[in-house]
C-alpha cells in the first residue's frame, strides 16, 4: 500500500514540475498562454474556433493553463479572452508566455 502511494505521488510530482508540454509553434502561427480555472472548460471552449490550431493542457507552478497555438490572421488574444470569460474559466494571460513564429 505504501509503495502504491509514493508512486502516485512521485508521479503527480513529477507531472506538476513538468509544467505545460510546449510543441513547437508552426510558421505564421503564434501562441499564448492563460491562466484558466479549468484547462478542459478552457480547452472547450477554444477549440474547434476559427483560427486556432492546438490548444494544450497543463500547468504552470500550482496554476492550471491553456497554451494556445492559433493562426494570428484569423484570430486574435482578445477574442480568445473572451471566449473563455464566456465559459467563466478565464483568469488572466501569463506575461512573457506569448510567441510568434516566423
Amino acid at each position: 500500500m505504501k509503495r502504491m502511494v509514493f508512486g502516485t505521488l512521485l508521479t503527480l510530482a513529477l507531472f506538476l514540475a513538468a509544467g505545460c508540454i510546449a510543441a513547437e509553434i508552426p510558421p505564421g502561427a503564434a501562441s499564448v498562454t492563460f491562466v484558466v480555472h479549468c484547462y478542459d472548460v478552457g480547452a472547450a471552449a477554444l477549440e474547434k474556433r476559427p483560427g486556432v490550431l492546438k490548444v494544450e493542457r497543463g500547468w504552470k507552478g500550482w496554476h492550471e493553463v491553456d497554451r494556445v497555438i492559433y493562426d494570428p490572421r484569423r484570430v486574435d488574444e482578445p477574442r480568445m479572452r473572451r471566449w473563455l470569460k464566456e465559459a467563466d474559466t478565464y483568469v488572466r494571460t501569463l506575461d512573457g508566455e506569448k510567441k510568434t513564429s516566423r
